[in-house]
Order: C-alpha cells, then structure tokens, then sequence
C-alpha cells in the first residue's frame, strides 16, 4: 500500500518545492507516477523506485495541491496546501561577475553564461529552503522555513552584480577579503535592505590542474583553485563556483543531479565532492556548504555533528535515500533516562524539557530531564536554577581543532564579570564571518555509503535547530531588546527559549533549551551541569528569546 511518510494529508506547508517521501511501493514496480491535479501548467514526472520506495520533489501552486500518485495498479492521493512565507525578512540571492569574466568554471560544451548560473541558483535555493523544513519538522519544532524575494512567476530572484575587478585581481585576494569586499559592493549598492541576508555566489572560481597531477585530498584540490570562498557571517554568505557545474537547471532534475555517478574528471574539473568523486556528490557538497555558510548568518556556530560540521556534505544523500538512519547514534545505555521532579517556581506554568546533547538519534528522544511544575500554588521564586541534568559526555572529538587561531578578546573580558553589570561581554566579533569549517574539520567521508539506507550526516544539532525554528527569518516577529547577561543570569522579558555555549572557535558544546510554552524570563545558567570544558580561558554565551531577539558576540571567563 502507497503511503506518503513525512507529509500527511492536508499538511500546510510554507515552501513551494514539496518533498514526498513514498512506501509501499509493489515489488515487481520499477517506477512511479506523480501529477499534481491542481497544477495544469506541468506534465506528471516520473521517479524510479528502490527498495519498495522512492523520493520526489514536486513544484507546487499556491493553494491546495492533489498529488496522485499511480504506481502499478496502486494508487493514493494526497492534499497539500502551499501557503508561502508572510515574512518582512528575507534571504537575497547574488551572483557576482568581475569586470572581464561573467562565465563560472564547467565543461567546455557546458553553457556557462550568468543566465545559466542563475537558473542554477535558483533551483538549489529552493531546494534548501525545502531541507530546512523538513528538517525542523523532523526535530518537532514545526515546518519553518526562510524566505526568498519572488519574480512574477513565483521564482527566487537572483541578482547578477560586478566587482570592480578584474579576475586576476580577485584571485590575488585572501577568502577574508573577498568577502569583505563582495560584502561592502553589495551594501553600497542598490540591493542594501535591512530587512534581508545574503547568499552571494562567485563567479570567478577556478580550478587548474594543467600536469593532470592525480589530486588525494581535498587540500590539493583547494591548492589548485584560485578564488574559492565559503565564508559565512553577518549578513553576508559568500561562496565560490567551481562546482557549480555539478547543479541541476531545472527542479525536475534535480533528483537525477544528485544521483549522478559520473566521475569527476580532475584534470579540468574542481572535485567538491568531499572525496566521493562523483557529480553527484559534488552537487551534494556544493549545495550543502551553501546552506551552512548561510545558517553562519542566522547565528549558527559550529556543532560537532550535522549541517554545522560536515554534514552538509550529505545533503544529496538526505534527498536521495528512503530510509534515512543517523550517523551518530547514541552510545551510551543511559541517554534516554529521565528524571522528573517537582519544583517550586511562579516561571514554571508546564514542563519544561532541557536537551544538552547534541548526538542526533532518530526517532528523537535526546531528553536529559523533564521539570514538571507543582499541582499546587506556584511560588514566587524569581530566578529557576535547575538541578543536576542526566548528562553524558560527546565522545566525538574533532581533528586539526587545534590548527585554528584564537579569536581576539577584548582586554576588559579579563577580569570575571560583576553581576552588577548589564552585560558583561565583548561584541567585537559580532559581524564577522565564521572561520571555514574545513580547516576545523576533519573529511572522513571515504568510509561512507551513498546506497539507500546509508547513513546520513545531513541534519542540525539539537541547539541549531532550535534555534533556526525561534529565528526571525523563520517567523514574523517584531524587533526587541536582546537578552542580557547579569554575571550567571541570561534575563529577558519575551522569555529564553535556548542558551548555548560556545569555545572561541565558535564550536557548540552545551546548550539548554526551552521549547514548552512560556519560557522562563530568568535563567541562572547552572555551570556544573555541564559535563566537559573546552581548554579555552574564555567562553561565548549565545541566547535567543521568544521573539528571535539573540544575545551573541557575547564572551566571558570560563566559569569552571
């Protein structure tokens, strides 16, 4: 029997490239058909069937859509209403040409002009702002996603800008100020608004590799590329295109893009592909470091697994398989154990649930502790300082953390904050991008499976997504005041919905959350709770309230 497995039947949802994922398929089937009804613009597509199941990508109108699906002599119909995005915020979507080259880097009998770089953008736009949902769905933080600025005809817009530069002047530049001067031609140009961030894409990346040298590692890859950026911070994401050439042109194709096994030939291709080799997977990479550098402007630091580490390498692996499983699963016997007690506090209406690991697992049951409130009169305690959470320690460490330099702090952060103090932080950091994940890093995909049913790395850590479905890119909300931190205290009159720690190498490695309604005003941030330091002297504290408003850029000394 057909069964559409992460969508159900009358689902709104705020993305027009829908996602079915479809079982039950029967076993001598080798194809399925699916036509939206409502849409008579487009023709039914066809998708190829694997393991009694497939995956596929459907344009929507706006409105209801009847998806019918046929397969063999099944059938099964199911109802999705697209209503898109009400959000004042926006993402805006760039290319960027220097003064005598507009072309990106591909196949010689590939069109390679700005109008195909930009129908290329557009697609792989829609396609992660359909992740982004259905990812945040998955974590049972609802079908959130941003917003892209839409032609006439429901499509991202792509502006298409030049530098004042010539391409050999670009490829003299360091990643850093690339972006710092894509970021100020941008801002001083007519596409400045307040209200959105960008994802900008350049166009002079170039790879060369004229001895045909056989290239082993993605460190070679990158010694033979001029102009290669993945920077994301800000506003602004900057990234290059010497992969480009792997994305599909056309939503229809996406799916094939994504499985294509060509390999990639080196001697005049870039190989992003994170050692797989494959077009395929280049596409996967490609878009998925895209994605990450973005979620950099919506306040994401580093996580030691998912779209924040290397998992954004296997984002064609997340589209193409039917039975996804996790990469890091739980290793310890006691990571579902909860304890439940009652306490006595006027900030507590409902149960509370904090989550400070970071190992996905699926189905998601990461709970360390559950606070319930008393069936009695409430107390009137000011400030909630939970106990001891059920914690286990990550241990996944990282490679080459090490190679990273410091970040700067301010020489007032020296001495231990005064809880007389508003806010006892330095801000100095607060616009500039993240340091690029692959000298953070360590690839490790050679010992990967692509088949269907492989692991996949592709998802967001816990506090990533908590933080994306309470972001003000995500949901419309009206500007407030920041959180704050009073010595130990993160106060704020919305209510904090998450509070994370960071190293100096904007690496996660704890996080509270608070996902039940309402959120505490006042949280005093239990220090010993927390089951390992890093050796950093100093630590960031990020915060986001209810209404998006986040505390960030914000560094202290290490309390234990």
């Amino acid at each position: 029997m057909l069964e559409v497995t992460n969508i159900k039947n009358g689902e709104v949802i705020p993305h027009q490239l829908c996602l079915l994922r479809v079982s039950g398929a029967q076993k001598e089937a080798t194809c399925a058909a699916i036509h939206n009804q409502s849409d008579n613009s487009r023709n039914g597509a066809l998708w190829k069937i694997y393991q009694g199941g497939f995956n596929a990508l459907i344009p929507l109108i706006e409105g209801k859509n009847e998806l019918r699906i046929i397969c063999g002599t099944e059938e099964a119909t199911i109802m999705v209403t697209f209503k898109p995005i009400n959000n004042p915020r926006f993402i805006r979507l760039v290319y960027i040409t220097c003064m005598n080259e507009e072309k990106f880097q591909g196949p010689k009998d590939m069109e390679r002009s700005p109008n195909t770089a930009v129908r290329k953008i557009q697609t792989g736009a829609l396609v992660l702002q359909t992740f982004t949902a259905e990812t945040l769905a998955a974590e049972g933080l609802g079908r959130r996603t941003f917003r892209y600025e839409l032609d006439t005809e429901g499509n991202p817009i792509v502006h298409v800008i030049q530098l004042p530069v010539t391409i050999r002047e670009a490829h003299k530049l360091t990643e850093e100020r690339l972006w710092e001067t894509s970021a100020l031609h941008i801002l001083s140009s007519h596409l400045a608004d307040k209200n959105c961030k960008y994802i900008a894409f350049f166009g002079g990346t170039r790879f060369s590799n004229p001895d045909k040298l056989h290239l082993r590692s993605e460190q070679e890859v990158m010694a033979n590329t001029k102009g290669h950026v993945s920077l994301g911070g800000g506003g602004l994401a900057l990234v290059g295109t010497g992969a480009l050439y792997s994305w599909a042109t056309e939503v229809d194709k996406v799916m094939d893009a994504m499985k294509d096994p060509t390999p990639i030939d080196t001697n005049s291709l870039m190989d992003f592909s994170g050692g797989r080799g494959t077009w395929g997977a280049c596409y996967g990479t490609h878009l998925g470091s895209v994605l990450h550098e973005m979620a950099h402007t919506l306040d994401l630091g580093h996580t030691p697994h998912g779209i924040m580490a290397r998992g954004f390498e296997d984002l064609h692996v997340f589209f193409n398989t039917t039975k996804l499983t996790s990469d890091y699963l739980p290793q310890s016997p006691h990571h579902s154990s909860i304890m439940r007690q009652s306490m006595s506090s006027s900030l507590i209406k409902e149960s509370v649930t904090f989550t400070t690991d970071f190992v996905r697992k699926i189905p998601l049951d990461n709970i360390n502790m559950t606070v319930e409130p008393l069936k009695g009169p409430l107390g009137s305690s000011g400030v909630y300082s939970p106990p001891s959470l059920l914690s286990r320690r990550n241990t996944n460490r990282l490679s080459n953390s090490s190679n990273m330099s410091p970040l700067t702090i301010e020489e007032s952060m020296m001495s231990s904050p005064s809880p007389t103090q508003k806010t006892a932080c330095s801000r100095t950091l607060l616009n500039a991008p993240s340091p690029n994940i692959s000298s953070s890093l360590f690839n490790n995909n050679k010992n990967l499976m692509e088949n269907d049913g492989s692991k996949c790395r592709a998802f967001w850590a816990r506090s990533s997504a908590v933080i994306l479905a309470f972001h003000k890119w995500l949901n419309v909300a009206t500007d407030g005041d920041s959180p704050e931190l009073k010595g130990s205290v993160v106060c704020s009159t919305a209510g904090i919905r998450v509070v994370e720690l960071r190293d100096l190498h904007t690496m996660a490695f704890h996080h509270w959350e608070f996902v039940t309604r309402p959120p505490p005003p006042v949280f005093h941030l239990p220090w010993a709770q927390v089951p390992h330091w890093p050796s950093d002297s100093h630590i960031e504290v990020v915060a986001q309230d209810n209404q998006g408003n986040m505390l960030k850029g914000c560094f202290m000394p290490r309390p234990l």
